[in-house]
């Protein structure tokens, strides 16, 4: 009895330690919320095209959200993150529903596929590299775009 008890309290112990076990270190740094403001110029008939990018990188390799909203967006994504330090990746994976087609049922995105990359050197603002998400119609270079929030 004793010795189940002693191992119901490890088991719980492990259960409440998992979490801190997950994290990455090298993550610590990059914790935060970071916002993007995208503008697109203007449609034909004067509007504007602006979108929002708001990033949420918590401790663990799976705590990291996106959510794009504005002009023709509303789209809320599950990330997981990958880093060595000076490079952080952001990959998808899934929509906020737990879906991996968006809402009109368009698999935009694979599990796992990198969305984009971050870049820091010391402690400079991050610079984006877009890959499989890119608010541009053409290939772009690395630049300055999320702030932390």
């Amino acid at each position: 009895m004793v010795l189940r008890m002693a191992w119901i309290a490890g088991a719980a112990m492990l259960a409440v330690a998992s979490p801190a076990l997950a994290q990455n270190p090298a993550q610590r740094p990059w914790a935060g919320n970071y916002r993007y403001e995208w503008d697109g110029g203007r449609t034909a008939g004067g509007s504007g095209i602006a979108v929002t990018y708001d990033l949420r990188i918590g401790r663990g390799p799976t705590d990291c959200a996106l959510n794009i909203t504005g002009f023709q967006n509303d789209e809320h994504i599950l990330c997981e993150v990958a880093t060595n330090g000076e490079n952080l990746w952001v990959r998808f994976r899934s929509y906020a529903d737990g879906k991996l087609a968006n809402k009109y049922g368009t698999a935009v995105y694979r599990p796992g596929q990198d969305l984009f990359r971050l870049r820091r050197q010391g402690t400079a603002p991050p610079v984006t590299e877009w890959q499989a998400l890119n608010p541009e119609e053409r290939r772009t270079p690395p630049a300055l775009r999320f702030r932390k929030a």
